[in-house]
């Protein structure tokens, strides 16, 4: 028996204790260190979004695998992060190799139709090293770790916008700071247009150039603009600092139309991420290259779950929250 937090209905959810899974051969069960919360898991929480009632959440993980089937016995006492996105494998989009733009994903996935790492333990089925779980060496941090599948979709949007040399990101939060990461682990020189002080002075730590919303200098231009703020008005007030033809890339969540048409900027939409950029994320992570722990800034039991997914209050300098589970705390 573990506990676990789960969601009951929107804006409710309860910590109990949920019995253990029997595991499979190539099954692995994770003593989970920390759990990201994700801007998905707030919208989940808030409406009930992908999810129904019982349903464990928490995807963005680190761990150590504590119990593996026969055919996994290797993988026991390591550190490891998982691939929490997974697809039906047969549609067109999976034939077609973009697996995530599957309309069946949120079934098999981790924290949606299977349980999610909101808990002391979760048991990652069919575990494919490599593919689905991946063991890190042991001095990785696991606040480092967490980031694997934020900074995937941070690699992938990037990759929409380059070749840059200098790009602009607007909104500064968790999805904003690992683009300009990911943008700086690409070369790229990297400003940033955000209104909360404290997130500014986050992406300073990342080598971003920073300013206030209305405060870019008249001259500025960029090579491309990734809006990670979901705003439209950030993105109609960025469009006049992009040079000719420059693409904006979409990665920030909203629910407002953006007015078109944005003169001859390609507009591309970025949704989540390939295989391939997982696994350079956590390539880059496990190395050390990129190090991210110092922005997870509030880090809670899981008897502070519903906090965090309450999300940050109107001025909060919140950057990253993640839940570390404590045996007992049922």
């Amino acid at each position: 028996m573990s506990a676990a937090v789960v969601y009951v209905e929107p804006g409710v959810v309860t910590t109990g204790v949920v019995p253990e899974r029997e595991l499979g051969p190539r099954d692995v069960r994770i003593d989970v260190e920390a759990c990201g919360v994700c801007g998905s898991d707030l919208a989940s929480f808030a409406h009930g979004h992908y999810i129904e009632p019982g349903q464990i959440m928490g995807h963005e993980l680190a761990g150590r695998v504590a119990e593996a089937g026969e055919e996994r016995t290797a993988l026991i006492g390591r550190r490891v992060t998982v691939r929490p996105m997974q697809s039906c494998g047969t549609c067109s989009y999976c034939r077609a190799g973009a697996a995530h733009l599957c309309g069946a994903t949120y079934g098999p996935s981790l924290g949606y139709g299977t349980p999610g790492a909101f808990a002391e333990q979760v048991v990652l089925s069919e575990a494919e090293p490599g593919v689905t779980i991946f063991p890190v060496p042991d001095e990785v941090d696991p606040f480092d770790l967490l980031w694997a599948e934020p900074f995937a979709v941070a690699l992938h949007a990037v990759d929409l916008a380059g070749p840059a040399r200098e790009i602009l990101v607007t909104g500064a939060g968790a999805v904003g700071l690992t683009v300009m990461a990911a943008a700086r682990v690409a070369g790229m020189r990297v400003t940033a247009v955000e209104p909360l002080a404290g997130r500014r002075a986050a992406a300073e730590t990342l080598g971003a150039a920073t300013f206030e919303p209305g405060a870019l200098p008249d001259g500025a231009r960029f090579d491309a603009l990734v809006d990670a703020s979901g705003v439209p008005a950030a993105v109609r007030a960025a469009l006049p600092f992009l040079r000719g033809g420059a693409p904006v890339v979409m990665v920030g969540l909203n629910d407002d139309p953006i007015a078109f048409p944005c003169g001859d900027h390609p507009v591309r939409g970025s949704f989540a991420y390939l295989q391939k950029d997982f696994v350079r994320s956590v390539e880059l992570i496990a190395s050390g290259e990129v190090r991210l722990s110092h922005l997870v800034t509030d880090r809670l039991g899981l008897d502070r779950a519903a906090d965090a997914l309450r999300g940050p209050a109107a001025g909060d300098a919140t950057v990253k929250a993640a839940i570390v589970p404590q045996r007992g705390s049922a």
